[in-house]
């Protein structure tokens, strides 16, 4: 990988612009201290794609920001991590987690459509984030997600019937399952004559929390089951 260079890179500040349900590629440090803003809204929570993960998270309720530090084995540069922001308004971003040997990191994230003054009171310093992380990862204890998991687990177990999907367009709605607050959708990854790559994203849209895809690569005429939760 390109990124795996020797010795530790000068802190840095990325800023990316993208349209709600789109996806950021930011690098975060595996020696020091990552802060995530988005500007003109708060982060509540960070749902990751794994069931582990190499990152602890701290949610600063001050400001909204996230500060992320790598908590996986010395000497060695871990793989990419894929995951999603929810914001307070409600807005999804899938994002893709890069290591990098830095001091510090920043990033800002800038959502299409929200106004560009930033709720936060400013970055705060590697040495007040470090100290105030809970002991768990990302997608670890944090309520949202334990509510994510248990309702995708629910639609599976309850609403899928068959190994793969036996017809439907891609994007198809076969079943859903309400819990609690939220609604769990069994949808279809279909491909066409030609093979597919399914990607999260294409299953976003307003009030989407989670996806769920069975199979991320389809051969031509292949599907597979992807599970949509969303608000209610």
């Amino acid at each position: 990988m390109a990124l795996m260079v020797a010795g530790a890179a000068q802190a840095g500040t990325e800023t990316h612009s993208v349209r709600e349900d789109g996806l950021v590629r930011f690098r975060a440090s595996i020696t020091g201290i990552t802060r995530v803003s988005v500007k003109g809204d708060r982060i509540t929570s960070i749902v990751n794609d794994d069931q582990a993960s190499v990152y602890q998270v701290r949610n600063d309720k001050n400001t909204g920001d996230i500060f992320i530090r790598y908590v996986g084995p010395d000497n060695t540069m871990p793989d990419k991590e894929g995951g999603y922001l929810v914001t307070e308004q409600g807005r999804t971003v899938a994002i893709e987690i890069l290591p990098i040997r830095a001091s510090t990191q920043t990033i800002i994230v800038k959502l299409a459509g929200v106004p560009a003054t930033a709720t936060s009171a400013g970055a705060a310093s590697s040495g007040d984030a470090a100290g105030g992380f809970a002991e768990t990862s990302i997608g670890g204890g944090d309520r949202l997600v334990a509510q994510l998991t248990d309702a995708t687990r629910k639609t599976i177990l309850r609403k899928i019937r068959t190994p793969w999907p036996k017809s439907g367009r891609n994007g198809t709605l076969i079943s859903s399952l309400r819990i609690g607050d939220l609604v769990g959708e069994v949808r279809v990854a279909s491909a066409g004559a030609s093979p597919k790559q399914v990607r999260e994203q294409e299953f976003y849209r307003s009030g989407v929390l989670a996806v769920w895809v069975q199979k991320n690569s389809l051969a031509a005429r292949e599907r597979s089951w992807v599970v949509v939760v969303r608000n209610k």
